[in-house]
């Protein structure tokens, strides 16, 4: 008997949990450690989204998606895509991430993939490669476009392609002996015939493209620069809203009458119905948020009006809500009863002091400063725009009183 064997045998077992727990360890921390890398390259890709360097978003949120798939990642690289001009890739991608999002019970995100899918759907091009096989000889007739290898399933077929130049070739045996380019615009629609035998000379067809505009094509890099523009079309937004609510003013003024200290002081308070129409003209300074000007105006059943208007800040929060700070220069009137001599009598009143008669005069309440906000609630999706449940209060304090209002409407705002 070996005199070793116990004390091996001994030994064993400890020093199998200690190498297994070290390969758990160092597995774990190869794991977390490419988690870290995806979730790096998702915030340096969504920093780049919101300072509109698209070009280098674009493949970090790609790599981000490689190591730990998620919906929203999916959503976000579709977004880059569609900002840098690759409309083709961002339709096939928002496809990708509705099809997901049904599966998942996302109804959110699902609404807005399918705005951007019917927003993008009418610019993407499409290319269709139609394939002559009556003379294929033996060897296999392989189809590339941009490189790679076509899936004979989509010969014939069109296909959605991003802006730019495209080139198709044809190769038997793995030499090329045909190729072609074809450059499309946005909305354009080209067919390209390819032979399937091998020609006495090199040939290089032109391809039958439908052209909708007359506008010439701009190159990738030109693209990704006139879309990280500060200036660029689609950055500016506009609303327009209807609302009603309710209006509680508190305005007075002094006027010289015949009394016996030769002063009138008219003052009166009041609780309205408000209808009117609100506004907003702004610019996209980030990716959530608007920067512009939001303007208010309303007539109230106390015979008046209501007007403010002033710079304001609106950020989405989320994929439905939208919140916002108003600060409002404008001013308000209204109509009451009062005495001619001193004192008041709101209307509809029968109380009042002072020996005149009483008479209707207008209240106004002055040049006035306050603050308004927004609350917003996106009720639906459109190619052009978003359609929003929302409120809108404000406060105003004047030289001569105060209002302050509480509406709810709707609002369309264009993208």
């Amino acid at each position: 008997m070996n005199p070793l064997r116990p004390f091996r045998s001994t030994l064993w077992a400890p020093l199998s949990a200690a190498l297994l727990g070290a390969s758990a360890l160092l597995w774990g921390r190869q794991v977390a450690a490419e988690e870290s890398a995806a979730e790096r390259l998702f915030r340096e890709g969504r920093a780049l989204l919101v300072e509109q360097r698209f070009a280098e978003a674009c493949p970090r949120l790609e790599e981000s998606q490689r190591l730990e798939p998620s919906l929203g990642t999916k959503l976000n690289v579709a977004f880059c895509h569609e900002r840098l001009g690759d409309v083709a890739t961002a339709w096939v991608g928002f496809q990708e991430a509705s099809t997901t999002a049904r599966t998942e019970g996302d109804a959110a995100r699902e609404a807005f993939a399918r705005s951007r899918i019917e927003a993008i759907a009418p610019r993407v091009p499409w290319l269709r490669v139609r394939v002559s096989v009556g003379d294929a000889g033996a060897d296999p007739l392989a189809i590339l476009l941009d490189g790679a290898a076509l899936d004979p399933v989509a010969w014939d077929k069109e296909l959605p392609v991003d802006p730019g130049e495209h080139v198709v070739a044809a190769a038997r045996r793995g030499e090329v002996f045909w190729q072609t380019t074809v450059t499309l615009r946005e909305s354009e629609r080209a067919d390209v015939a390819v032979p399937a035998a091998a020609p006495a000379e090199p040939v290089h067809a032109p391809a039958a493209v439908s052209r909708p505009e007359q506008r010439p094509a701009a190159p990738r890099e030109e693209r990704s620069a006139r879309a990280a523009a500060p200036g660029a079309a689609g950055r500016f937004v506009y609303e327009a809203g209807v609302l009603v609510g309710y209006l509680w003013l508190k305005a007075g003024k002094n006027e010289g009458c015949i009394t016996m200290d030769g002063a009138c002081s008219f003052h009166a308070e009041t609780d309205s119905f408000l209808a009117g129409a609100t506004g907003f003209v702004g610019y996209t300074a980030m990716e959530r948020l608007d920067l512009g000007l939001r303007a208010q105006i309303g007539l109230h059943s106390s015979e008046g009006i209501l007007f403010a208007l002033g710079p304001s800040a609106s950020y989405l929060l989320g994929e439905r809500f939208r919140v916002g700070a108003t600060l409002l220069f404008g001013t308000a009137t209204h109509t009451a009863e009062v005495y001619e001599q001193g004192g008041y009598l709101p209307a509809g009143s029968s109380t009042g002091y002072g020996d005149g008669g009483a008479v209707e005069t207008d209240l106004p309440l002055g040049f006035s400063l306050g603050l308004g906000a927004e609350l917003g609630m996106k009720l639906m999706d459109s190619p052009a725009g978003s359609l929003f449940l929302q409120a809108t209060p404000l406060f105003l304090i004047g030289e001569d009183g105060v209002a302050a209002s509480l509406p709810l409407g709707v609002a369309y705002r264009w993208n």
